[in-house]
């Protein structure tokens, strides 16, 4: 019988009060990850979080466009005329009618909403320490990163903040602990 708190499989439990030491001596820390029962590494942890995050804001922002895309067609056109408008007093010529936004709005709806989901499933599989959900995080991110980048280099300067999320997770994976914990040493 163990007293509570103790853990039944280890070996070294209840020698003389010492607490047993978790590890192998003389074997580098990041190979710890490797046990079977190893805890997940903080920085595999914080990149589910980071993906838990970021999907359900992909999801948010899917069903605002969504939201966008029940108004009526009029109202549309006369906000629409109204931007023009402003763009106008400007120098700046807007040509966007009601189809053309409907149409912006439902591509981004399925870019967010697809990141969305995937990027939360992910996060949802990063317990299970399998090669494939491994490399489904890097690749998933990495297209990610590519998709922000482009996007950094055709002028949108405020994609520079989730290109930085999506590096750090990389790195964050690429970590030699965290593929330790995948098993990729």
């Amino acid at each position: 019988m163990f007293p509570s708190g103790q853990d039944p499989y280890d070996p070294d439990a209840g020698q003389g009060g010492i607490p047993s030491q978790r590890g192998i001596p003389g074997i580098e820390p990041h190979l710890e990850a490797l046990r079977p029962d190893a805890p997940m590494p903080g920085r595999v942890s914080t990149v589910r979080t980071l993906m838990f995050i970021g999907g359900v804001c992909g999801i948010l922002l899917a069903l605002l466009f969504g939201m966008g895309l029940a108004a009526p067609t009029e109202a549309m056109n006369e906000a629409l005329d109204e931007q023009a408008a402003l763009a106008a007093e400007q120098g700046v010529a807007w040509s966007v009618d009601a189809d053309l936004m409907r149409s912006l709005m439902v591509s981004m709806a399925l870019v967010t909403g697809v990141y969305g989901a995937l990027s939360t499933f992910l996060a949802g599989r990063l317990r299970n320490r399998t090669v494939g959900v491994f490399w489904g995080v890097v690749l998933f991110q990495g297209l990610a990163g590519l998709i922000l980048l482009w996007s950094l280099l055709s002028g949108e300067v405020l994609s520079i903040v989730p290109l930085g999320f999506a590096v750090t997770m990389i790195c964050f994976m690429w970590a030699k602990e965290s593929r330790a914990y995948y098993g990729l040493l």
